[in-house]
């Protein structure tokens, strides 16, 4: 919608909220990243969500709540990486820099029947 007369664009009026609130909104949008990385490689390898949620063998709603999610299970984001032909891995990182390295199989993480 380009040029309503008197429009105020996001931007603006973010702009002018209290810092506070700014803080809260950018936390919530670092917290969506991953879903979107995850819907990202979804579309640029050609699958939609009703596809990987067949995959999956989830619902597709599961699939478009995964994606928008601001907190997800990790065996949610095993089985959609599985699904789409990746995988997941969790890195756990310590005050001093050491990594451990997790690759998450979602059987593992969610035994077989609870799905």
């Amino acid at each position: 919608m380009a040029g309503l007369k008197g429009a105020v664009s996001w931007k603006d009026v973010r702009r002018e909220l209290p810092g506070d609130v700014q803080d809260r909104l950018n936390e919530k949008r670092a917290l969506r990243l991953a879903g979107e990385a995850m819907a990202e490689m979804r579309k640029e390898a050609g699958v939609t969500q009703a596809d990987l949620a067949t995959k999956a063998e989830i619902p597709q709603s599961n699939v478009s709540r995964t994606e928008s999610s601001e907190d997800m299970l990790l065996s949610s984001v095993a089985r959609y990486m599985r699904a789409l032909g990746g995988s997941a891995e969790l890195i756990l990182r310590s005050p001093s820099g050491k990594e451990v390295r997790i690759g998450i199989d979602p059987d593992r993480v969610m035994p077989q029947g609870t799905r």
